[in-house]
């Protein structure tokens, strides 16, 4: 009987040994290698018009990914663009009519100037002459012959020049308002009506143009092609994933920690990564994100892929430098972490990755 208690007494102790270790605080658990994924796609149906790369290819900063085209944002483009030209040979036209009238005007006005005056002086010359003629028969000199008619207004060629002098103001007048109408006219030119429907036609024009140029898309940092979805021809329907690109290397691990054990793990912990397959591909990583909420194992990390765990993710950021694969399966250790211990039951023991 005293042999029973001191066996059950060994059993109990070997079981809570037992039951303390698997429950203690874990320094090491599972994760996958991954990296950043740029999802390429639009915002509205779009066609593939060319593509320039394949699945894991390799692409620089600025490389083209692929061409799209907006069958809707051509024709767009090409009615304002057929507007646009309208109105500007229309504005083209009507300036250089405006500017052949304006010339036209002036070039009547200056020739009917010109044939005024030529009158006057003719008569002003005829006049003085026939003063010079009168003044030598009479023996008088032209400045006293002059002084004596300077009040005259009853002389017919006198008369003659004051008519021309005032049809040249008539001349002048008239056509001057017209010029100065004209004149006006090009000046406020822009703020004509056709002038304001162009500035907005062309203000609409460049907003497409813009859309237009964001239908070809670059590589926006150095990467690899991960998946492309679509061939040249094809459809692709709005917010669709037409391609993916990635980091050549993995830039984070995502790790996994079961959901019935305490974890001590926190933001700026240091770990030590290895490869599940190499062991000598390591890497030192940072925690910079611990799960707040409790999620699905990946079925890779499941050590029997047909019963579900759940636990906490873990993000640790690593060096670009490193020798890991995408998406390649690790061990990660936690450095310096003390252990904890705590009760559980074999139910759930068994359920533990």
């Amino acid at each position: 009987m005293k042999r029973f208690y001191v066996v059950c007494t060994g059993v109990g102790i070997v079981l809570f040994g037992i039951t303390s270790y698997f429950r203690s605080e874990p320094t090491k658990f599972y994760g996958l290698a991954d990296t950043k994924e740029t999802v390429i796609n639009a915002n509205g149906s779009v066609d593939i018009k060319r593509l320039s790369v394949v699945q894991g290819q390799a692409v620089k900063t600025g490389d083209t990914l692929v061409i799209l085209d907006r069958p809707d944002l051509t024709l767009k483009i090409n009615e304002i663009s057929h507007m646009l030209s309208e109105y500007t040979i229309r504005t083209r036209r009507d300036k250089v009519a405006t500017n052949s009238e304006l010339k036209k005007m002036r070039a009547e006005q200056e020739e009917r100037i010109n044939e005024i005056q030529a009158k006057i002086q003719e008569l002003e010359a005829q006049y003085k002459m026939n003063k010079e003629l009168v003044a030598t028969l009479r023996g008088r000199s032209l400045k006293e012959e002059m002084a004596e008619k300077e009040d005259s207004s009853n002389h017919p060629i006198l008369a003659q020049i004051k008519s021309y002098r005032e049809l040249l103001e008539v001349a002048k007048n008239p056509l001057q308002a017209q010029i100065d109408l004209l004149n006006n006219k090009l000046s406020t030119s822009n703020n004509d009506p056709i002038k304001a429907q162009t500035q907005r036609l062309q203000a609409e024009l460049d907003l497409l143009e813009k859309e237009k140029d964001k239908l070809v898309i670059c590589a926006a940092h150095d990467g690899l092609i991960g998946s492309v979805n679509y061939k040249e021809g094809e459809k692709a329907s709005a917010f669709d994933t037409i391609l993916t690109l990635h980091e050549a290397a993995p830039s984070y691990i995502k790790g996994y920690i079961h959901e019935n054990v305490y974890s001590h793990v926190a933001v700026g912990d240091t770990v030590y990564i290895s490869s599940f397959s190499d062991e000598k591909k390591t890497v030192n990583g940072e925690v910079v994100g611990v799960g707040s909420r409790i999620v699905d194992y990946p079925t890779r990390l499941r050590k029997r892929q047909d019963i579900p765990i759940w636990g906490r993710e873990v993000t640790i950021k690593i060096p670009e430098e490193n020798s890991l694969l995408l998406g390649e399966k690790v061990l990660i250790s936690v450095l310096g972490k003390k252990k904890k211990w705590k009760f559980f039951t074999f139910s759930e023991q068994n359920n533990e990755h």
